[in-house]
């Protein structure tokens, strides 16, 4: 099963930060390797692919970001569910 297969994110997924009252909106999924291979001395390398999302940021603390744009791994994003620094809405 690749990282693809086991996403429980989703675009427009919104994300609330209980440590900073931000709210965030999933807006992009991409893999940060992505053409990589390209540029590698050996296109056979083995590059493991991480899941990243943009999420848009608003809230009280948002001034620190310049867009409001900030990019997260999947695994980090799961992370910081499962220790309650953030709670998933489900866009359905």
């Amino acid at each position: 099963m690749t990282t693809r297969d086991k996403s429980q994110f989703s675009i427009g997924d919104i994300v609330y930060d209980h440590l900073n009252k931000d709210v965030g909106v999933l807006i992009r999924k991409y893999l940060l390797f992505e053409g990589i291979r390209s540029l590698l001395d050996d296109p056979k390398e083995e590059i493991e692919d991480i899941m990243v999302w943009d999420i848009f940021w608003t809230g009280p603390n948002t001034w620190l970001f310049d867009s409001g744009v900030q990019t997260y791994t999947e695994d980090g994003l799961r992370i910081l569910l499962e220790a309650g620094a953030l709670e998933l809405y489900k866009n359905t």
